[in-house]
């Protein structure tokens, strides 16, 4: 049986880990993407393989925004400087759900962790994981 960190270890250095990772600290910023307005109104809640899926309060609120889907997508590949990064965006009603999903993504972009692997940065974020449970346990 493989350790747990082992594991994850494989999975994060996989290519659309990486990409989904790239996509997620993009997606982070969502109100300079649509406006402060429509942030307050959608949140993308999912990354997969360049689709973003963004949850929108309201139908209205929904059309609104695949009438700029073109506008949107300029946007996040300009700030991702990928044309493939992000590919399409789809929009539906459901609750939103905000940015405590990309908790793991905040800790990859923190000062302190610049210039470490991708590996290591995971092993940090076990071991933290571990002392956290550990103090609680």
């Amino acid at each position: 049986m493989r350790k747990f960190d082992r594991i994850l270890g494989d999975a994060v250095l996989q290519p659309e880990a990486l990409r989904a990772a790239r996509a997620l600290a993009i997606l982070r910023r969502w109100e300079t993407v649509v406006g402060a307005a429509m942030a307050e109104r959608s949140w993308p809640d999912r990354y997969d393989h360049g689709k973003v899926f963004v949850a929108v309060t309201g139908s209205a609120w929904a059309q609104e925004l695949r009438m700029q889907k073109e506008t949107l997508l300029a946007r996040l590949r300009e700030m991702a400087g990928d044309e493939a990064l992000f590919v399409d965006l789809r929009f539906g009603v459901r609750p939103l759900r905000r940015p405590f999903e990309f908790a793991v993504v905040e800790d990859v972009v923190d000062d302190s962790l610049t210039g470490l692997s991708i590996r290591e940065i995971a092993q940090r974020r076990i071991k933290k994981w571990q002392d956290d449970s550990a103090d609680h346990g």
